[in-house]
Parts: structure tokens; C-alpha cells; sequence
């Protein structure tokens, strides 16, 4: 045999594991792609229900902000129709009240005065 026979027959050798490398390394690839794709459909089939879901949550989340908002919107009405109503209480009943106490208070002392009961020195001065 003569050495460019030997040269051919370890170029075969050599091509022939190559070719048995690929063909190994591509069996593998197709495996991983196979457990891949498996995995992928897993996936998806929990992602779909779960996106579903936190798509009506989030629906869900929105109506009741909108609730509360109108909620807080009525609560301020109420609050300022309070406050007017308060002050328009207090100008229509405190008002009398303390004008008719002191209408009392000043007719009491009129009448003291008038019958000669008159107060001690001493308690006018306090009183003043």
C-alpha cells in the first residue's frame, strides 16, 4: 500500500466519524427540541388561564375604582352640604338663643334693680 492509499483510507476514517458525530449531535438537538416544544405547550397551557384571570382581576380592580371615585365624588358633596347646613344652623338657632339669654339676663337685672334689691358693692365690682 502505498502512501497515498494510506492518506484515503484515514480521510475515509476520519469522514466516517465526523459523520457519525453529526448524526449524534443532531439526534440529540432534535431530542432537546422535542422537550422543548413539550415544555412550551406546559407553559402555555398554565399562561392562557392565568392571563385570563388577571385580565378580569384587573377588570374587576378597575370597576371598584371607579366605585370608590364616585364614592369619595358623593362624600365631598356631602361633606360641603354639611357644612353649609351647619353654619346656616348655628346663624339660625345660636344666634336667637344668645340674643334671647342676654335679653333674659339684661331683664333680670332691670328687675333687681327695679325692686330695690340692687347687688353689694362688692359683686358689681366682680361682675364688671
Amino acid at each position: 500500500m502505498s502512501a497515498g492509499d494510506l492518506v484515503a483510507v484515514l480521510a475515509g476514517i476520519v469522514c466516517l466519524a465526523s459523520f457519525g458525530v453529526a448524526v449524534f449531535v443532531i439526534m440529540s438537538l432534535r431530542q432537546s427540541v422535542r422537550e422543548l416544544e413539550v415544555t412550551l405547550a406546559e407553559i402555555h397551557e398554565q399562561i392562557v388561564p392565568a392571563a385570563d384571570s388577571l385580565v378580569s382581576t384587573a377588570q374587576q380592580l378597575a370597576d371598584e375604582a371607579y366605585r370608590a371615585d364616585g364614592l369619595l365624588d358623593t362624600l365631598d358633596q356631602i361633606a360641603a352640604r354639611s357644612d353649609v347646613v351647619s353654619k346656616a344652623t348655628y346663624r339660625a338657632i345660636a344666634e336667637p338663643v344668645i340674643k334671647t339669654a342676654s335679653i333674659l339676663k339684661g331683664t333680670s337685672r332691670v328687675a333687681r334693680k327695679l325692686r330695690g334689691a340692687g347687688e353689694p358693692d362688692d359683686q358689681k365690682n366682680r361682675t364688671r
